[in-house]
């Protein structure tokens, strides 16, 4: 596909109200099968129990709508200008929340909903400004980065099993959060390899199929272990802060979309600065929420 930014902002911001939807529909059906206390992770069993569930079904229709979203909107524009976009469904999954469970919305929730919104915006501000209109494809560095992202991600995943209760349901939506940041700059680096000719001998064609099959899985695991941690809230959250800022490094590391980006030294110390304001959102709204202040 030709670049169409503007399109591809369009398609992300309905990718984004469809991701909200299936977060507080899956959050429910979580929270109705597990039996697990808060700070514990699910079960087999209960995974299983989970993914039997009709309502839960229900909210992974909605996800792959959004996934095929965001697919088409990866086509259309950079993996930075797409992937901050995301982050609008913090503020739709506390409205749809808070509507099906009867909840009022506090003001620190609404802080950290705008800290988070503001930041990832101000991200993609930054990235648009200096966007490139192709990714410079390397193979080695391709696949460099694809490790150190599970890596990182595998990390964050350690910290939700064994780190402090009140912080678990975060770190298990950072560690999502990180894998689907990676793939959406994989996603685009198939479309590329696809549009270049040959790709079924290509190697690192299969090993980039391979990788988003695999990140799926665990991300898709990780993210019901967040709603079995805490609220829908904090799990969009932390996806939609850490997701952006991931696909923006992967993009600019590892794609070379950041060529224009690195000419600006401004432009990067604000862009890191405004990563901070959208994580410190998601660590204020988890905070500030009734479920997280009960885990603290």
């Amino acid at each position: 596909m030709s670049s169409n930014i503007s399109l591809a902002v369009v398609v992300a911001v309905l990718a984004s109200i469809a991701f909200a939807a299936s977060s507080v529909v899956q959050h429910r059906a979580v929270a109705g099968e597990s039996s697990a206390k808060t700070g514990a992770k699910l079960g087999g069993r209960e995974l299983l129990a989970v993914m039997k569930n009709p309502v839960w079904l229900g909210g992974l229709l909605l996800l792959g709508l959004s996934a095929v979203g965001q697919v088409v909107a990866l086509q259309l524009a950079p993996v930075t200008v797409v992937q901050p976009i995301g982050v609008l469904a913090v503020p739709w999954t506390i409205l749809l929340a808070a509507r099906v469970h009867r909840q009022q919305i506090t003001r620190g929730m609404w802080g950290g909903a705008a800290l988070a919104v503001i930041g990832t915006v101000a991200v993609a501000w930054v990235a648009i400004t200096h966007a490139t209109p192709s990714p410079e494809l390397q193979d080695q560095r391709l696949v460099i980065g694809t490790l150190i992202g599970f890596a990182v991600a595998a990390a964050f995943a350690f910290f939700g099993v064994r780190g402090p209760l009140a912080w678990r349901c975060l770190a298990w939506a950072l560690a999502a959060s990180v894998v689907y940041g990676m793939e959406s700059g994989l996603v685009k680096a198939i479309g590329a390899y696809l549009a270049a000719g040959p790709w079924l001998t290509s190697g690192i064609f299969w090993f980039l199929i391979a990788a988003i099959v695999i990140g799926v899985a665990l991300a898709g695991v990780w993210i019901q272990q967040g709603y079995a941690n805490g609220p829908a809230e904090i799990v969009v959250g932390g996806l939609n802060a850490g997701a952006p800022i991931a696909g923006v490094a992967f993009g600019v590391a590892i794609l070379g979309e950041g060529k224009f980006l690195v000419q600006d030294p401004m432009a990067v110390l604000a862009m890191l600065a405004f990563a901070v304001v959208a994580l410190s959102g998601v660590v204020m709204l988890s905070k500030h929420h009734p479920e997280g202040a009960e885990n603290g």
